[in-house]
């Protein structure tokens, strides 16, 4: 039965005023349709709910009986539909972050600290990873994630960093190795490469004397940005590293940028706040998008004049679909 709400309904106002003209009239229906909703109830049912002569109209057993656990059910049921449409205003619950491993230099940590102090009636709760992520699968409610690293599903992407690749060394490494001046000079040195799903094993350049493509050793590959990160921090060798993740490290000098007088032609990476639609949202995760997608022109953005940001603010929001 399609209708029975409505059926449950109807039948509780034909209990209430034992009229079915009169209930008809309250409820802006026509007294065949009441009179066809309660019939279409009893015949759901197999019961007689209600005993109708011409004079009066009286409950039966069952019906009373029925008309309590009606009133009941569409009680409990107007009580859940109050809550769930509250979520969608309240700002409260637990949130599920998942973000990409060392974005904390970006700002993130304050922009955390700043969506708790102003809702604190949420519960906060932030993943790091690098591996791939199973938004649905694992409840995440929002990720500040590279978009390759989402599985299997159909989401909405907000960029938020963009960042291209830099070659880097440290220091230690630097002092028993000659710097590179031009590309080619790569082959001579030790790298440390990044291998991903799509990505292409050479370092791609461009400047004044052209574009040059250089070959990794594949002697020396991680699958870990963080652990590329770290091993050039130890001197292990050159790595073509997502400016985004070493802001601090060039400033405070702990790794220095190599080949200045070129570019990469890799893509770079981007970071985007990744959510599985943009409708219906809780209250807790709008206000989190909100907040997010507005902090990189603020507190983010007051950098040391010493400090060099090579990324770009995005605003656009796309649908992104991923096949599993």
């Amino acid at each position: 039965m399609n209708h029975l709400f409505s059926a449950m309904q109807v039948f509780l106002k034909v209990a209430d005023t034992l009229q079915f003209s009169q209930a008809a009239q309250q409820l802006e229906l026509s007294p065949a349709r009441v009179t066809r909703y309660v019939d279409d109830l009893e015949s759901h049912l197999g019961v007689k709910l209600l005993q109708r002569s011409t004079r009066r109209t009286v409950l039966t057993d069952v019906g009373a009986q029925y008309a309590r656990g009606c009133r009941t059910l569409l009680s409990n049921l107007e009580m859940v539909q109050e809550r769930a449409k509250r979520a969608s205003t309240e700002i409260s619950g637990e949130l599920r972050v998942v973000m990409l491993s060392g974005l904390a230099q970006q700002g993130f940590a304050k922009l955390f600290a700043e969506y708790r102090n102003r809702y604190p009636d949420v519960s906060l709760s932030v993943t790091s990873t690098e591996t791939e992520v199973d938004m649905l699968g694992n409840r995440f409610d929002v990720g500040i994630l590279n978009n390759e690293m989402v599985a299997s599903i159909t989401h909405v992407s907000r960029a938020l960093i963009h960042s291209r690749l830099v070659p880097v060394a440290a220091p230690a490494y630097l002092a028993n190795m000659a710097a590179p001046q031009r590309p080619d000079d790569l082959e001579s040195h030790r790298m440390i490469g990044y291998a991903a799903r799509g990505k292409d094993k050479r370092w791609c350049f461009s400047g004044e004397d052209g574009e040059h493509r250089v070959r990794v050793n594949e002697s020396f590959v991680v699958d870990s940005r963080m652990m590329q990160k770290e091993l050039a921090l130890t001197g292990a060798g050159i790595a073509l590293l997502p400016e985004c993740l070493i802001e601090n490290e060039i400033r405070d000098g702990a790794l220095v940028r190599l080949l200045e007088a070129y570019r990469t032609l890799d893509d770079g990476m981007q970071i985007s706040l990744i959510y599985p639609s943009r409708d219906f949202l809780p209250g807790r995760v709008r206000a989190f998008i909100d907040l997010a997608s507005g902090y990189m022109t603020r507190d983010r953005v007051r950098e040391p004049a010493s400090a060099k940001p090579a990324r770009s603010t995005m605003n656009d929001e796309s649908h992104i679909g991923i096949a599993a």
